[in-house]
C-alpha cells in the first residue's frame, strides 16, 4: 500500500510541477496528461481486489522516461524531474505488498464445493 500511496504523490507532484517550475505549455499539457493517469491507477491499486491495476502504471512511467528525449524537453530541470518520476513510477509499480485474502473463481465458484479462492 505504501508505493501506490507514493506513486500518488508522485504523481501529484508530475501535476502541479509546470506551475511551480514554470515549464513552457507543451511540456505542461505533458505532465497533466500524465499524472492524472498515475493517480487514477495508483489510487485504484489502493484496494485489495484491485492491487493488480498498479502495473497500468509502467506504461505511464516509461512515457515519463522517453518522452524528453522524444520530444527534447528544455529546460535540462523538466527532463529530468520527467526521468526521476518515471524511474520511480515504474519501480514502485512493481513493488508487492502483503496479501490478505484471495479474491475470483467468477460465478462457477458459488457452484463449487471448494473453490480456489476459499482454500
Amino acid at each position: 500500500m505504501w508505493a501506490a500511496i507514493t506513486n500518488i504523490i508522485i504523481g501529484l507532484f508530475v501535476m502541479i510541477a509546470p506551475a511551480v517550475f514554470h515549464f513552457n505549455k507543451t511540456i505542461a499539457n505533458h505532465y497533466h496528461i500524465v499524472g492524472p493517469i498515475v493517480v487514477t491507477f495508483a489510487i485504484v491499486s489502493l484496494w485489495e481486489v484491485n492491487h493488480s491495476a498498479r502495473y497500468f502504471n509502467v506504461p505511464a512511467g516509461l512515457w515519463l522516461l522517453i518522452a524528453p528525449f522524444l520530444f527534447h524537453f528544455q529546460p535540462a530541470t523538466a527532463t529530468w524531474m520527467a526521468v526521476i518520476c518515471g524511474l520511480l513510477i515504474i519501480v514502485l509499480s512493481f513493488a508487492k505488498r502483503k496479501i490478505k485474502g484471495q479474491y475470483g473463481g467468477g460465478w462457477r465458484s458459488l457452484f463449487q464445493k471448494h473453490p480456489a479462492h476459499m482454500q
